[in-house]
Protein backbone atom coordinates (compact mmCIF):
# COMPACT_ATOMS: atom_id res chain seq x y z
CA UNK A 1 0.00 0.00 0.00
CA UNK A 2 2.97 2.19 0.66
CA UNK A 3 3.93 2.26 -2.94
CA UNK A 4 -0.18 3.59 -4.15
CA UNK A 5 -0.17 6.35 -1.37
CA UNK A 6 3.82 7.46 -2.50
CA UNK A 7 2.33 7.28 -6.17
CA UNK A 8 -0.23 10.11 -5.20
CA UNK A 9 2.67 12.38 -4.38
CA UNK A 10 4.85 11.43 -7.33
CA UNK A 11 2.47 13.46 -9.38
CA UNK A 12 1.23 16.05 -7.69
CA UNK A 13 1.48 18.27 -10.60
CA UNK A 14 -0.51 16.00 -12.66
CA UNK A 15 -3.37 15.69 -10.03
CA UNK A 16 -3.47 19.11 -9.65
CA UNK A 17 -5.22 19.71 -12.67
CA UNK A 18 -8.43 18.04 -11.38
CA UNK A 19 -9.17 20.08 -8.67
CA UNK A 20 -12.89 21.06 -8.35
CA UNK A 21 -14.89 22.89 -6.52
CA UNK A 22 -16.68 20.19 -4.53
CA UNK A 23 -14.08 18.39 -2.44
CA UNK A 24 -18.15 14.30 -5.08
CA UNK A 25 -25.02 6.06 -9.92
CA UNK A 26 -25.32 2.65 -10.75
CA UNK A 27 -26.64 2.92 -14.64
CA UNK A 28 -28.42 0.13 -13.24
CA UNK A 29 -25.71 -2.37 -14.41
CA UNK A 30 -26.64 -4.75 -16.94
CA UNK A 31 -28.92 -7.04 -15.12
CA UNK A 32 -26.09 -10.22 -14.23
CA UNK A 33 -26.85 -13.79 -15.35
CA UNK A 34 -25.65 -16.60 -13.49
CA UNK A 35 -26.07 -20.18 -14.21
CA UNK A 36 -26.94 -22.60 -11.52
CA UNK A 37 -26.89 -26.80 -12.72
CA UNK A 38 -29.94 -28.80 -10.65
CA UNK A 39 -28.02 -31.59 -9.31
CA UNK A 40 -30.98 -33.95 -9.11
CA UNK A 41 -31.44 -33.84 -13.13
CA UNK A 42 -29.27 -36.14 -15.06
CA UNK A 43 -26.81 -34.18 -17.08
CA UNK A 44 -27.98 -34.38 -20.26
CA UNK A 45 -31.61 -32.83 -18.79
CA UNK A 46 -29.90 -29.96 -17.31
CA UNK A 47 -31.08 -26.79 -17.96
CA UNK A 48 -29.47 -23.34 -17.21
CA UNK A 49 -31.47 -21.32 -14.47
CA UNK A 50 -30.95 -17.13 -14.89
CA UNK A 51 -31.55 -15.29 -12.20
CA UNK A 52 -31.53 -11.16 -13.19
CA UNK A 53 -30.36 -9.02 -10.33
CA UNK A 54 -33.20 -6.35 -9.97
CA UNK A 55 -31.73 -2.85 -10.86
CA UNK A 56 -31.37 -0.28 -8.60
CA UNK A 57 -34.65 2.23 -8.50
CA UNK A 58 -35.75 5.50 -6.90
CA UNK A 59 -37.70 3.86 -4.02
CA UNK A 60 -36.37 4.17 -0.70
CA UNK A 61 -36.41 0.82 1.83
CA UNK A 62 -37.46 0.98 5.59
CA UNK A 63 -34.46 0.78 7.42
CA UNK A 64 -35.13 -0.90 10.91
CA UNK A 65 -31.26 -1.23 11.80
CA UNK A 66 -30.23 2.21 14.18
CA UNK A 67 -27.34 3.39 15.30
CA UNK A 68 -28.04 4.11 18.50
CA UNK A 69 -26.64 7.24 20.72
CA UNK A 70 -23.53 6.34 23.00
CA UNK A 71 -23.50 8.01 26.27
CA UNK A 72 -20.82 10.49 27.55
CA UNK A 73 -21.43 9.13 31.33
CA UNK A 74 -17.75 8.29 32.53
CA UNK A 75 -16.19 10.21 29.85
CA UNK A 76 -13.27 12.32 30.16
CA UNK A 77 -10.81 13.85 27.38
CA UNK A 78 -9.55 10.76 26.27
CA UNK A 79 -12.36 10.03 24.59
CA UNK A 80 -12.36 13.47 22.34
CA UNK A 81 -12.12 12.83 19.08
CA UNK A 82 -10.75 14.76 15.83
CA UNK A 83 -11.88 15.09 12.47
CA UNK A 84 -10.08 16.05 9.50
CA UNK A 85 -10.69 17.56 6.02
CA UNK A 86 -9.23 20.25 4.06
CA UNK A 87 -11.48 22.32 3.55
CA UNK A 88 -14.79 23.79 5.59
CA UNK A 89 -17.70 21.61 3.74
CA UNK A 90 -17.06 18.58 6.01
CA UNK A 91 -16.53 20.71 8.88
CA UNK A 92 -19.54 22.86 8.33
CA UNK A 93 -21.90 19.94 7.69
CA UNK A 94 -20.35 18.02 10.56
CA UNK A 95 -21.50 21.27 12.50
CA UNK A 96 -25.06 20.08 11.55
CA UNK A 97 -25.03 16.85 13.03
CA UNK A 98 -23.39 18.41 16.76
CA UNK A 99 -26.06 20.94 16.73
CA UNK A 100 -28.67 18.22 16.89
CA UNK A 101 -26.73 15.91 19.21
CA UNK A 102 -24.87 19.25 21.46
CA UNK A 103 -23.86 16.68 24.09
CA UNK A 104 -21.26 15.96 22.32
CA UNK A 105 -19.16 19.33 21.38
CA UNK A 106 -16.78 19.02 23.71
CA UNK A 107 -15.96 15.69 22.29
CA UNK A 108 -15.30 16.68 18.92
CA UNK A 109 -12.91 19.51 17.49
CA UNK A 110 -12.63 19.40 13.57
CA UNK A 111 -9.56 20.06 11.99
CA UNK A 112 -9.58 22.28 8.89
CA UNK A 113 -6.25 21.83 6.87
CA UNK A 114 -6.64 24.34 4.46
CA UNK A 115 -4.97 22.87 1.67
CA UNK A 116 -5.51 21.25 -1.13
CA UNK A 117 -7.59 18.11 -1.02
CA UNK A 118 -6.11 16.28 -4.50
CA UNK A 119 -2.28 16.97 -4.96
CA UNK A 120 -1.04 15.19 -2.36
CA UNK A 121 -0.56 18.12 0.81
CA UNK A 122 -3.50 16.94 2.84
CA UNK A 123 -2.99 13.16 2.28
CA UNK A 124 0.83 13.40 3.40
CA UNK A 125 -0.78 15.61 6.52
CA UNK A 126 -3.28 12.95 7.85
CA UNK A 127 -0.94 10.14 7.39
CA UNK A 128 1.94 12.06 9.39
CA UNK A 129 -0.45 12.23 11.92
CA UNK A 130 -1.19 8.65 12.25
CA UNK A 131 2.38 7.61 11.85
CA UNK A 132 3.89 10.41 14.87
CA UNK A 133 1.13 9.61 17.13
CA UNK A 134 -0.11 13.31 16.91
CA UNK A 135 -2.38 13.88 19.92
CA UNK A 136 -5.00 15.15 17.53
CA UNK A 137 -5.04 11.36 15.85
CA UNK A 138 -7.35 11.55 13.01
CA UNK A 139 -10.44 10.02 14.14
CA UNK A 140 -13.16 10.88 11.12
CA UNK A 141 -11.31 11.68 7.88
CA UNK A 142 -12.82 13.13 5.20
CA UNK A 143 -11.81 12.58 1.18
CA UNK A 144 -11.70 13.86 -1.99
CA UNK A 145 -13.72 10.95 -4.40
CA UNK A 146 -10.40 11.73 -6.79
CA UNK A 147 -8.11 10.51 -3.45
CA UNK A 148 -10.38 8.58 -1.05
CA UNK A 149 -9.49 4.95 -2.21
CA UNK A 150 -6.06 5.77 -1.21
CA UNK A 151 -7.84 6.13 2.19
CA UNK A 152 -10.11 2.97 2.07
CA UNK A 153 -7.43 0.69 0.77
CA UNK A 154 -4.66 1.60 3.11
CA UNK A 155 -4.65 -0.27 7.30
CA UNK A 156 -5.45 3.10 8.08
CA UNK A 157 -8.84 3.19 8.21
CA UNK A 158 -11.16 0.36 9.72
CA UNK A 159 -13.84 -1.45 8.23
CA UNK A 160 -17.22 0.48 8.95
CA UNK A 161 -18.76 -2.73 10.60
CA UNK A 162 -16.25 -2.99 13.14
CA UNK A 163 -17.42 0.23 14.12
CA UNK A 164 -20.97 -0.84 14.21
CA UNK A 165 -21.76 0.43 11.02
CA UNK A 166 -23.89 -2.17 9.00
CA UNK A 167 -24.79 -2.34 5.45
CA UNK A 168 -28.40 -2.23 6.90
CA UNK A 169 -28.15 1.36 8.25
CA UNK A 170 -26.54 2.49 4.35
CA UNK A 171 -29.42 1.09 2.32
CA UNK A 172 -30.41 3.74 1.00
CA UNK A 173 -27.42 4.96 -0.38
CA UNK A 174 -27.25 5.45 -3.76
CA UNK A 175 -25.25 1.98 -5.17
CA UNK A 176 -22.44 3.70 -6.90
CA UNK A 177 -21.36 4.93 -3.29
CA UNK A 178 -21.57 1.79 -1.93
CA UNK A 179 -19.07 0.90 -4.97
CA UNK A 180 -17.05 3.40 -4.78
CA UNK A 181 -16.71 3.15 -0.36
CA UNK A 182 -16.18 -0.49 -0.41
CA UNK A 183 -13.05 -2.65 -0.38
CA UNK A 184 -12.96 -6.47 -0.90
CA UNK A 185 -16.97 -6.00 -0.27
CA UNK A 186 -16.24 -4.26 3.04
CA UNK A 187 -17.64 -0.97 3.10
CA UNK A 188 -15.07 1.48 4.17
CA UNK A 189 -16.29 4.93 3.61
CA UNK A 190 -19.95 6.52 3.26
CA UNK A 191 -20.28 10.11 1.97
CA UNK A 192 -23.31 12.28 2.62
CA UNK A 193 -23.69 13.56 -1.01
CA UNK A 194 -24.47 11.75 -4.33
CA UNK A 195 -22.63 13.93 -6.84
CA UNK A 196 -24.47 13.12 -9.90
CA UNK A 197 -23.68 14.00 -13.18
CA UNK A 198 -25.98 15.63 -15.98
CA UNK A 199 -26.33 18.01 -18.82
CA UNK A 200 -26.62 21.92 -17.98
CA UNK A 201 -27.84 23.98 -20.70
CA UNK A 202 -28.69 27.90 -21.32
CA UNK A 203 -32.44 27.31 -21.58
CA UNK A 204 -32.56 30.97 -23.88
CA UNK A 205 -30.50 29.39 -26.48
CA UNK A 206 -32.43 26.22 -26.35
CA UNK A 207 -35.43 28.38 -27.28
CA UNK A 208 -33.37 29.90 -30.02
CA UNK A 209 -32.10 27.19 -31.84
CA UNK A 210 -34.14 24.12 -30.65
CA UNK A 211 -37.81 25.59 -30.52
CA UNK A 212 -37.60 24.49 -26.39
CA UNK A 213 -36.31 24.42 -23.19
CA UNK A 214 -38.43 22.09 -21.64
CA UNK A 215 -35.97 19.69 -20.37
CA UNK A 216 -37.41 16.23 -21.06
CA UNK A 217 -37.80 17.48 -24.65
CA UNK A 218 -34.01 19.10 -24.71
CA UNK A 219 -33.06 15.58 -23.49
CA UNK A 220 -34.23 14.32 -26.83
CA UNK A 221 -31.20 16.45 -28.32
CA UNK A 222 -28.55 15.24 -26.12
CA UNK A 223 -29.61 11.73 -25.24
CA UNK A 224 -27.01 9.59 -26.94
CA UNK A 225 -23.44 11.25 -28.73
CA UNK A 226 -24.60 10.56 -32.40
CA UNK A 227 -27.93 12.91 -31.47
CA UNK A 228 -25.57 15.16 -29.24
CA UNK A 229 -23.11 15.93 -32.13
CA UNK A 230 -26.70 16.55 -34.32
CA UNK A 231 -27.48 19.09 -32.05
CA UNK A 232 -23.84 20.31 -31.70
CA UNK A 233 -24.45 21.09 -35.98
CA UNK A 234 -26.96 23.02 -34.97
CA UNK A 235 -25.51 25.01 -32.71
CA UNK A 236 -22.43 25.92 -34.55
CA UNK A 237 -24.56 26.84 -37.01
CA UNK A 238 -27.07 29.30 -35.33
CA UNK A 239 -23.59 30.81 -33.88
CA UNK A 240 -23.13 29.08 -30.34
CA UNK A 241 -20.98 26.48 -29.23
CA UNK A 242 -22.06 23.34 -27.69
CA UNK A 243 -19.61 22.97 -25.35
CA UNK A 244 -17.11 26.13 -23.92
CA UNK A 245 -14.35 23.40 -24.18
CA UNK A 246 -13.58 19.61 -25.90
CA UNK A 247 -12.21 18.18 -22.63
CA UNK A 248 -15.86 19.21 -21.06
CA UNK A 249 -16.93 15.61 -21.66
CA UNK A 250 -14.17 13.82 -19.84
CA UNK A 251 -15.85 12.94 -16.72
CA UNK A 252 -19.18 11.38 -18.60
CA UNK A 253 -16.45 9.48 -20.63
CA UNK A 254 -14.58 8.18 -18.55
CA UNK A 255 -17.54 6.57 -15.94
CA UNK A 256 -18.68 4.64 -18.73
CA UNK A 257 -15.42 2.29 -17.92
CA UNK A 258 -15.97 -1.55 -18.55
CA UNK A 259 -12.57 -3.33 -16.70
CA UNK A 260 -10.29 -1.54 -14.04
CA UNK A 261 -7.79 0.79 -15.82
CA UNK A 262 -5.35 -1.09 -13.31
CA UNK A 263 -5.74 -4.62 -12.52
CA UNK A 264 -3.31 -6.10 -9.52
CA UNK A 265 -3.11 -10.04 -9.82
CA UNK A 266 -2.55 -12.90 -6.97
CA UNK A 267 0.79 -11.74 -5.90
CA UNK A 268 0.19 -8.12 -5.84
CA UNK A 269 1.64 -7.30 -9.01
CA UNK A 270 0.30 -4.32 -11.15
CA UNK A 271 -0.54 -3.60 -14.46
CA UNK A 272 -2.09 -0.91 -16.72
CA UNK A 273 -5.52 -2.12 -18.59
CA UNK A 274 -6.70 0.64 -20.60
CA UNK A 275 -10.27 -0.20 -22.22
CA UNK A 276 -11.90 1.45 -24.91
CA UNK A 277 -13.33 4.25 -23.38
CA UNK A 278 -10.47 5.68 -22.74
CA UNK A 279 -9.77 5.91 -26.60
CA UNK A 280 -13.57 7.17 -26.87
CA UNK A 281 -12.49 10.20 -25.02
CA UNK A 282 -9.66 11.44 -26.96
CA UNK A 283 -11.67 10.47 -30.16
CA UNK A 284 -14.90 12.59 -29.25
CA UNK A 285 -13.17 15.46 -27.66
CA UNK A 286 -10.79 15.93 -30.79
CA UNK A 287 -13.61 15.60 -32.66
CA UNK A 288 -15.59 18.21 -30.69
CA UNK A 289 -12.08 20.11 -31.20
CA UNK A 290 -11.01 19.77 -35.05
CA UNK A 291 -15.51 20.27 -35.80
CA UNK A 292 -15.05 23.98 -33.55
CA UNK A 293 -18.09 22.69 -31.78
CA UNK A 294 -16.26 24.77 -28.61
CA UNK A 295 -14.46 27.21 -27.70
CA UNK A 296 -11.52 25.86 -27.05
CA UNK A 297 -11.11 26.43 -23.14
CA UNK A 298 -10.02 24.04 -20.37
CA UNK A 299 -11.82 23.37 -17.61
CA UNK A 300 -11.24 25.41 -14.92
CA UNK A 301 -9.60 28.02 -16.98
CA UNK A 302 -10.99 31.80 -17.14
CA UNK A 303 -12.21 31.43 -20.48
CA UNK A 304 -14.18 28.34 -19.01
CA UNK A 305 -15.61 30.42 -16.28
CA UNK A 306 -16.18 33.74 -18.43
CA UNK A 307 -18.65 31.22 -20.98
CA UNK A 308 -21.09 30.72 -18.60
CA UNK A 309 -22.11 34.99 -19.33
CA UNK A 310 -21.16 33.18 -23.23
CA UNK A 311 -22.23 31.92 -26.07
CA UNK A 312 -21.71 28.83 -25.11
CA UNK A 313 -25.31 26.26 -24.64
CA UNK A 314 -24.39 23.70 -22.05
CA UNK A 315 -21.61 21.88 -19.86
CA UNK A 316 -21.46 18.82 -18.40
CA UNK A 317 -21.86 19.40 -15.02
CA UNK A 318 -23.21 17.76 -11.75
CA UNK A 319 -25.38 18.69 -8.44
CA UNK A 320 -22.77 21.20 -6.72
CA UNK A 321 -22.12 22.64 -10.29
CA UNK A 322 -25.18 24.07 -10.41
CA UNK A 323 -24.90 26.03 -6.77
CA UNK A 324 -21.28 26.52 -6.80
CA UNK A 325 -20.51 27.47 -10.75
CA UNK A 326 -22.83 28.88 -12.57
CA UNK A 327 -24.33 30.53 -10.23
CA UNK A 328 -21.61 33.21 -9.26
CA UNK A 329 -22.47 35.74 -11.43
CA UNK A 330 -25.89 36.58 -10.65
CA UNK A 331 -25.27 40.30 -9.60
CA UNK A 332 -23.08 40.83 -13.35
CA UNK A 333 -24.59 42.86 -15.81
CA UNK A 334 -24.56 39.96 -18.47
CA UNK A 335 -26.01 37.54 -15.67
CA UNK A 336 -27.50 34.47 -17.43
CA UNK A 337 -28.64 33.42 -13.79
CA UNK A 338 -32.18 31.62 -13.72
CA UNK A 339 -31.42 30.78 -17.59
CA UNK A 340 -30.08 27.88 -16.50
CA UNK A 341 -31.63 23.78 -16.96
CA UNK A 342 -31.00 20.62 -16.37
CA UNK A 343 -31.45 16.94 -18.27
CA UNK A 344 -29.70 13.55 -17.94
CA UNK A 345 -27.28 13.93 -21.24
CA UNK A 346 -26.23 11.07 -23.15
CA UNK A 347 -24.89 8.91 -20.60
CA UNK A 348 -24.62 8.53 -16.39
CA UNK A 349 -22.04 9.59 -14.64
CA UNK A 350 -20.61 11.21 -11.53
CA UNK A 351 -18.40 14.01 -10.69
CA UNK A 352 -16.58 14.93 -7.55
CA UNK A 353 -17.85 13.89 -3.97
CA UNK A 354 -16.58 13.82 -0.03
CA UNK A 355 -16.30 10.33 1.57
CA UNK A 356 -15.80 9.87 5.20
CA UNK A 357 -13.16 7.00 6.81
CA UNK A 358 -12.79 5.97 10.31
CA UNK A 359 -9.50 6.49 11.37
CA UNK A 360 -8.34 2.44 12.80
CA UNK A 361 -7.16 3.62 15.87
CA UNK A 362 -9.75 6.35 16.99
CA UNK A 363 -9.94 6.20 21.00
CA UNK A 364 -13.94 6.48 20.48
CA UNK A 365 -15.13 4.21 17.94
CA UNK A 366 -18.77 4.35 19.04
CA UNK A 367 -18.74 8.41 18.98
CA UNK A 368 -17.44 8.13 15.75
CA UNK A 369 -19.41 5.98 13.97
CA UNK A 370 -22.59 7.92 15.42
CA UNK A 371 -21.10 10.86 14.12
CA UNK A 372 -20.82 9.20 10.31
CA UNK A 373 -24.32 7.38 10.95
CA UNK A 374 -25.95 10.59 11.93
CA UNK A 375 -24.33 12.17 8.48
CA UNK A 376 -24.60 9.64 6.12
CA UNK A 377 -27.47 7.43 7.11
CA UNK A 378 -30.09 8.93 8.91
CA UNK A 379 -32.57 10.18 6.57
CA UNK A 380 -34.29 12.91 8.87
CA UNK A 381 -30.35 14.60 9.24
CA UNK A 382 -29.76 14.12 5.19
CA UNK A 383 -33.93 15.87 4.57
CA UNK A 384 -32.24 18.93 6.84
CA UNK A 385 -28.92 19.32 4.65
CA UNK A 386 -30.16 19.01 1.45
CA UNK A 387 -32.95 21.77 2.24
CA UNK A 388 -30.27 24.24 4.05
CA UNK A 389 -27.25 23.37 1.53
CA UNK A 390 -28.46 22.66 -1.69
CA UNK A 391 -26.32 19.23 -1.44
CA UNK A 392 -28.28 16.84 -3.42
CA UNK A 393 -27.68 14.00 -0.59
CA UNK A 394 -27.07 10.13 -0.49
CA UNK A 395 -30.16 9.00 0.71
CA UNK A 396 -32.98 7.67 -1.19
CA UNK A 397 -35.38 8.45 1.64
CA UNK A 398 -34.46 11.88 2.14
CA UNK A 399 -34.14 12.75 -1.39
CA UNK A 400 -38.13 11.10 -2.04
CA UNK A 401 -39.65 13.27 0.89
CA UNK A 402 -37.73 16.63 -0.51
CA UNK A 403 -39.60 15.62 -4.13
CA UNK A 404 -42.72 15.28 -2.27
CA UNK A 405 -42.66 18.37 -0.22
CA UNK A 406 -41.46 20.11 -3.34
CA UNK A 407 -37.93 21.44 -2.05
CA UNK A 408 -35.36 21.89 -4.09
CA UNK A 409 -36.41 24.40 -7.02
CA UNK A 410 -33.80 26.82 -7.97
CA UNK A 411 -33.99 29.95 -8.83
CA UNK A 412 -30.63 29.67 -10.62
CA UNK A 413 -32.49 26.91 -13.18
CA UNK A 414 -35.46 29.35 -13.96
CA UNK A 415 -37.72 27.62 -10.84
CA UNK A 416 -36.84 24.19 -12.10
CA UNK A 417 -36.80 21.81 -9.46
CA UNK A 418 -33.52 19.32 -10.61
CA UNK A 419 -33.80 17.09 -7.84
CA UNK A 420 -35.92 14.51 -9.45
CA UNK A 421 -33.89 14.56 -12.25
CA UNK A 422 -30.72 13.92 -9.94
CA UNK A 423 -32.67 11.11 -8.30
CA UNK A 424 -32.57 9.21 -11.70
CA UNK A 425 -29.38 10.22 -12.90
CA UNK A 426 -27.55 8.99 -9.14
CA UNK A 427 -29.06 5.21 -10.41
CA UNK A 428 -26.84 5.41 -13.97
CA UNK A 429 -23.63 5.30 -12.37
CA UNK A 430 -21.10 2.22 -12.28
CA UNK A 431 -18.32 2.76 -10.61
CA UNK A 432 -17.82 -0.77 -10.09
CA UNK A 433 -14.03 -0.66 -11.67
CA UNK A 434 -12.55 2.33 -10.04
CA UNK A 435 -9.14 1.83 -8.90
CA UNK A 436 -6.97 4.09 -6.47
CA UNK A 437 -4.92 5.08 -9.50
CA UNK A 438 -7.97 6.33 -11.89
CA UNK A 439 -6.91 10.28 -10.70
CA UNK A 440 -3.30 10.24 -12.01
CA UNK A 441 -4.35 8.69 -14.97
CA UNK A 442 -7.12 11.12 -16.09
CA UNK A 443 -4.27 13.63 -15.20
CA UNK A 444 -2.17 12.02 -18.05
CA UNK A 445 -5.33 11.79 -20.11
CA UNK A 446 -5.87 15.29 -19.73
CA UNK A 447 -2.19 16.09 -21.30
CA UNK A 448 -2.75 13.09 -23.86
CA UNK A 449 -6.24 15.20 -24.93
CA UNK A 450 -4.75 18.48 -25.28
CA UNK A 451 -1.83 17.37 -27.06
CA UNK A 452 -3.75 15.57 -29.63
CA UNK A 453 -5.81 17.93 -30.09
CA UNK A 454 -3.16 20.43 -30.66
CA UNK A 455 -1.59 18.13 -33.27
CA UNK A 456 1.93 17.74 -30.77
CA UNK A 457 0.60 13.96 -29.87
CA UNK A 458 0.05 11.56 -32.18
CA UNK A 459 -0.87 8.38 -30.22
CA UNK A 460 -2.60 9.70 -26.92
CA UNK A 461 -3.17 5.96 -26.17
CA UNK A 462 0.56 5.14 -26.40
CA UNK A 463 1.13 8.47 -24.30
CA UNK A 464 -0.50 7.56 -21.22
CA UNK A 465 0.91 3.90 -21.41
CA UNK A 466 4.77 5.80 -21.71
CA UNK A 467 3.95 8.28 -19.04
CA UNK A 468 2.89 5.24 -16.59
CA UNK A 469 5.59 3.31 -17.69
CA UNK A 470 8.43 6.42 -16.59
CA UNK A 471 5.90 7.72 -13.69
CA UNK A 472 5.23 4.46 -12.32
CA UNK A 473 7.68 1.64 -12.50
CA UNK A 474 5.92 -0.84 -10.18
CA UNK A 475 3.05 -0.88 -12.74
CA UNK A 476 3.47 -3.14 -15.76
CA UNK A 477 2.43 -1.49 -18.76
CA UNK A 478 2.07 -3.77 -21.50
Amino acid sequence: MKKKLLSVLLSTAMVASLLVGCGGTQEAAPAEETTETTEEAPAEETEEVVEETEPETTEAVEVEAKFEAPSTEGWDESMKIYTYSWNDEFGSRLDMVLDAYPEYKDYVEHVNLGVSGTDGTYQTAVETAIETGDEKYPSLIAADNDVAKNFTESDYTMNLADAGLTSDMYANAYNYTVQYGSVDGELKAMTWQAAAGNFTYRADIAEEVLGTSDPAEVQEYVKDWDTFFETADKMKEAGYAMLSGPDDIKYAIWDQQTQPWVTVDADGNETLTLDDCVTDYFEKAKKLYDGGYTDQTSMWSDGWSANFEGDVFGYFGCTWFVYWCIATTEDSATSTYGDWRVCQGPVGYHWGGTYVCIGADTPNPELAAFLLYELCCDADMMYTIEKETFDFVNNKEAVAQIIADGEGASDILGGQNPVETWAEAALKIDLSNATYMDANLKAIMDKASEGYNAGTIEDPVQYVKDEVASTYDYITVE
